[in-house]
């Protein structure tokens, strides 16, 4: 299983996602800010404060998508 190295928030509600195994995966998120569980995205300071422990992207501890679901985003 992969973990996920540093996130790096980007422009358009786009997120770097830097992998352990040297791959690299830009999830655009913006299709996805008019949904309960990622309208609080939309506020760009919130967005901007992408962190991750390996397993999970966090934003301040009231939203989380785990690496299984960064490879299931990335194919849609």
């Amino acid at each position: 299983m992969s973990y996920i190295q540093s996130v790096m928030p980007k422009e358009n509600y786009c997120i770097e996602v830097f992998l352990d195994n040297g791959s690299c995966i830009i999830l655009n998120l913006e299709s996805r800010l008019k949904t309960v569980r990622f309208g609080m995205l939309s506020d760009k300071a919130l967005f901007n404060q992408a962190t991750t422990d390996g397993s999970y992207i966090r934003w301040n501890n009231m939203l989380e998508i785990s690496v299984n679901e960064v490879f299931q985003l990335a194919q849609k």
